[in-house]
């Protein structure tokens, strides 16, 4: 049934039927995605071969055909709730509202615009069960774009240690793949809605410090549309504000060069930046 009501002081819709909590709970931000691409998202969600989940979007769309279609869902599938902030509230705010809804001891992360390969929640469900010390588990990405042609694959490495080390200098988990136990937030804290950009380092820089566990499988998760070869200037302030505040002695050595590359980095020309942006985020790995 679709209901309403008053979240946080912000005026929402959801799928409100009360059923048995779900083992997964999606957690999809929305802003302004074009109706088919959105369809063929929530299509990859909804034919998932594991369903013991549920869709928790989270639209700020200023385009109503976004509702329609999420609506069109929540009443074909009770498994989707649909929420609708009344004022612009942000990535990460929205994602937080979203954690804040879930009602699953396991969190999925996924964007509007990206489809999920049809056994994501099977192969992470399973590595989440037999592997209990792990707090956040990610996968690869299949790149493509706007019409669904393959641009290349994005592999991240796989166990904690490497993770660890590379967090330093990069970002090494692929964002729309990540599962998060609810646990992790609720010891840690979820994202900051200060980040404009960076918000997932944040997170991830600030679970590292609390001795979070992180993986990656091999698996290809998420078929991610790459939409920019070129990071924003702002970006780079808010990766460099992620480091300075979750600065911590555990890999000192590593995060102080993180640093200076940071600073290195925006020294070199926008042009140059995305050639090395092309040839290292969109290589052809299979």
């Amino acid at each position: 049934m679709i209901t309403s009501a008053t979240l946080g002081g912000l005026p929402v819709i959801y799928n409100s039927d009360d059923e048995v909590p779900p083992c997964v709970s999606f957690v999809v931000p929305l802003f302004n995605v074009s109706p088919q691409i959105l369809l063929e998202s929530l299509e990859s969600v909804m034919n998932q071969s594991f369903r013991d989940f549920e869709c928790i979007i989270v639209d700020e769309s200023t385009d109503g055909r976004s509702s329609d279609v999420c609506l069109d869902f929540c009443r074909r599938d009770s498994r989707f709730r649909y929420i609708q902030p009344a004022v612009r509230i942000g990535l990460a705010a929205s994602l937080n509202l979203g954690i804040s809804l879930a009602r699953a001891s396991l969190v999925a992360r996924f964007d509007a615009d990206d489809i999920c390969m049809n056994d994501r929640l099977s192969i992470q469900v399973a590595f989440m069960s037999q592997h209990s010390e792990v707090g956040v588990l990610g996968g690869s990405l299949e790149i493509i774009d706007n019409q669904g042609n393959t641009l290349a694959f994005r592999r991240y490495p796989s166990n904690d240690s490497a993770i660890q080390k590379k967090m330093q200098f990069t970002t090494p988990l692929a964002h729309p793949t990540v599962i998060v136990r609810r646990e992790v937030f609720n010891r840690c804290g979820t994202y900051d809605t200060a980040f404009r950009n960076a918000e997932d380092l944040d997170l991830w820089l600030r679970l590292s410090n609390c001795d979070v566990i992180f993986a990656n499988l091999p698996d290809v998760l998420v078929r991610y549309r790459q939409q920019f070869t070129r990071r924003p200037f702002r970006h780079l302030q808010f990766n460099l504000k992620a480091r300075l505040r979750n600065f911590h002695s555990k890999h000192v050595g590593r995060r102080i060069l993180g640093i200076c590359l940071i600073f290195f980095w925006c020294a070199v020309p926008p042009s140059l930046q995305e050639q090395i942006f092309r040839r290292l985020m969109l290589r052809k790995v299979a």
